[in-house]
């Protein structure tokens, strides 16, 4: 899979919606090739948001301050600066 290239001319930069609507998206791929630990992976990740939600309930990104995305063919934050209130 290749990525056209964007400059900053020819697109905005990256926003994250954290209410946006669900995405029938194929991050594990479909078909024969689906990926086995999928169910596994999305359950894990499931529990590991609630504990953090449960332990941290309060937390945003600083104003003026946004995540940071590589290029390549995976979308992923490799920066994301949190930051937490005091509660």
């Amino acid at each position: 899979m290749l990525k056209p290239p964007h400059t900053t001319t020819s697109r905005s930069r990256p926003t994250t919606k954290l209410d946006r609507k669900a995405n029938r998206h194929l991050a594990f791929a479909s078909g024969a090739h689906r990926c086995l630990g999928s169910h596994l992976a999305r359950m894990e990740l499931r529990c590991a948001l609630e504990e953090f939600h449960g332990r941290i309930s309060e937390y945003r990104v600083p104003p003026g301050d946004s995540p940071t995305y590589p290029g390549g063919t995976v979308r992923s934050a490799s920066y994301l600066p949190p930051q937490f209130v005091a509660g």
